[in-house]
């Protein structure tokens, strides 16, 4: 008989569970620290503010100095992004003093649109009016330089053109060309950009900006290092911020300025005038003084004040102003830009 032979029973094996991760716990305590810093940073403001709103006069002057000097540090850092440094400005414009020394404006510049404000300047120096479309020309007829390049730019829609680098003589004064503003390292740059007039006149402003007599020598560094920052702040920042400001622009010289093969000066510095009128009437400058060799980029470096530029340049802005408040905003030097 044969022996049925037992099967063994094969015993299933059981699949061990595995036990479940634990989750990083990492998040949990960043939220936690997040979430603290928020608190902490939220009771630092409640107390500031209720230090500013119930301190005394003095109190609230020292912080608003404060806050502008922090603010002052980052948004005029070349290292900010143009999106934070735009969000700085606005909470800077919102601190009270930030408008810095202001003057009775009344109704100057608001009932024409005059690139002028408060009058052409005048000249010790005989200067004859270029006026273009964008801008208007003070032109020196013993130099074949300008004197100053003064514009009036709005917070408007945005023109477009195509930006040309060929110089065009101008009919007024055809003795100047490109080829008697260039020499060695010396070549010819505009002084009022030629975006800036695009942005606010197109085609126009493209014409204008190549006009030789808004040229003048500059080495390749200092037209597209700090002259270049100069420009994007005078001319694209500052009408965004303000709605609208005028623009006084020249070059600077003195009695040893060299001179380039074909006779022309080279200037020494450049100057740049912003003048701005608030809603409330007030008027304000700002007034920069910048080297021909200078390298730094900190805008800061190169404040003065009017009449340290009318001293070296033999124009005397603001003729229309009552004397006593164009001498008490001529000798006043922004302690930073704005």
């Amino acid at each position: 008989m044969a022996t049925k032979r037992a099967k063994k029973k094969t015993a299933k094996k059981r699949t061990a569970r595995k036990a479940p991760r634990k989750r990083n716990a990492a998040p949990r305590t960043e939220s936690h620290w997040l979430r603290n810093l928020l608190l902490a940073l939220v009771l630092l403001a409640v107390i500031l503010g209720g230090i500013y709103y119930f301190g005394s006069f003095d109190t609230r002057a020292k912080m608003e100095q404060w806050a502008l000097g922090t603010l002052n540090i980052a948004r005029t850092s070349g290292a900010t992004p143009a999106p934070l440094a735009a969000s700085l400005d606005t909470l800077y414009d919102r601190i009270p003093s930030s408008e810095g020394l202001l003057v009775e404006g009344g109704e100057l510049g608001r009932s024409d649109d005059s690139v002028f404000l408060a009058g052409i300047p005048y000249s010790r120096q005989a200067i004859r009016a270029l006026p273009q479309p964008s801008y208007t020309n003070l032109f020196s007829e013993s130099r074949l330089q300008t004197a100053c390049i003064a514009l009036r730019l709005k917070d408007a829609n945005q023109e477009e053109a195509q930006a040309e680098d060929r110089i065009q003589v101008d009919a007024r004064v055809a003795q100047l060309t490109a080829h008697a503003l260039t020499h060695g390292d010396w070549q010819a740059h505009p002084i009022a950009p030629a975006q800036a007039l695009i942005r606010q006149h197109g085609a126009r402003g493209a014409k204008d900006a190549q006009l030789a007599t808004n040229h003048v020598p500059m080495t390749e560094a200092f037209a597209t290092g700090v002259w270049a920052k100069v420009m994007r702040e005078f001319t694209l920042r500052y009408p965004h911020r303000f709605g609208e400001v005028w623009l006084y622009l020249g070059p600077v010289y003195s009695s040893d300025s060299l001179k380039l093969a074909s006779g022309i000066l080279v200037p020494d510095a450049f100057y740049a005038i912003a003048l701005d009128l608030t809603d409330a009437g007030g008027l304000r400058a700002l007034a920069l003084r910048i080297p021909s060799d200078a390298e730094s980029k900190n805008l800061n470096d190169y404040l003065t004040s009017i009449t340290q530029i009318e001293k070296r340049t033999g124009l005397q802005f603001l003729p229309e102003l009552d004397f006593s408040i164009r001498d008490t905003l001529g000798n006043y030097v922004s302690p930073c830009v704005w």
